[in-house]
């Protein structure tokens, strides 16, 4: 854990591969997804809350490939995974992952 970090440092920034988490401060709900979002990468983030409602918001606003609500790292094969914007293209595992090697077309007669 490196806490007292701010939004600027290269080890928030970047994908750290590793047991690393990064902690900064925010004031509130909004603000802590917005310093979340403000990175070049998505491929997972975690929410910790008692609060369902805070983590339903927290999930549909997070860009990020996968979101952990109070547990980490653990994946299920029946669900896709990957990441969104540096992270990564598309998805591996279940049906998601298949859909990226067809094409669909449309033809009308």
């Amino acid at each position: 854990m490196v806490a007292g970090v701010r939004q600027a440092d290269e080890i928030v920034l970047d994908e750290i591969f590793g047991p690393v988490v990064t902690v900064q401060r925010f004031a509130d709900e909004a603000e802590a997804l917005r310093l979340a979002n403000d990175v070049r990468f998505g491929l997972a983030a975690g929410v910790r809350t008692a609060d369902h409602d805070r983590a339903m918001r927290a999930t549909r606003a997070l860009h990020t490939g996968i979101v952990w609500v109070n547990t980490h790292g653990t994946t299920e094969s029946e669900m896709p995974h990957g990441g969104v914007k540096h992270s990564g293209y598309g998805s591996d595992l279940s049906m998601a992952g298949l859909l990226d090697y067809t094409q669909v077309k449309h033809v009308v007669l």
